[in-house]
């Protein structure tokens, strides 16, 4: 894969449920919490700024912020954050930002999810391929945790 390549991440599961309950998995922070694998407080809103804490096994204690974008109910959800884990000895706070932005469609059966996270064409050469891959894995593993958590079961 080329570096140019690397830029965007964009992934789509269907959620077995309606758009509504979907947005407010993704929106209300004590339900985010959960299926995201995070302790967080305070709430979505544009402009905000919210601490989150990794509570994933491996990553349990890792601190990272998200800044909301965007919040067009029920159909766009976006923040911006620093992409990946820092390895040790990593100086990160001159790279820029990525940009993560949920897409909510009604379509047959219930809600179609797609995550798209962009930005990662501006980090180091030295980090862009290692923190796409990460990202990649992490937004699969995500939507299939957001699906579980928010979809109906049959």
């Amino acid at each position: 894969m080329t570096a140019s390549a690397l830029g965007t991440i964009e992934r789509s599961t269907l959620v077995r449920a309606p758009r509504s309950r979907v947005w407010q998995a993704l929106t209300d922070i004590k339900e985010f919490s959960k299926w995201f694998g995070v302790e967080a407080e305070g709430e979505f809103t544009p402009g905000a700024r919210l601490r989150m804490i990794s509570t994933h096994e491996g990553y349990q204690g890792v601190e990272f912020f998200v800044d909301v974008l965007k919040m067009e109910a029920p159909e766009i959800f976006s923040w911006r954050w620093r992409p990946g884990s820092k390895q040790p000895g990593e100086d990160t706070s001159g790279e820029p930002a990525t940009v993560v932005e949920f897409r909510l469609t009604e379509v047959e059966g219930g809600t179609l999810v797609t995550v798209v996270e962009s930005g990662f064409d501006g980090l180091s050469l030295a980090r862009r391929a290692r923190v796409f891959e990460e990202n990649t894995r992490g937004w699969e593993f995500q939507l299939a945790s957001l699906n579980r958590y928010a979809g109906q079961r049959d």
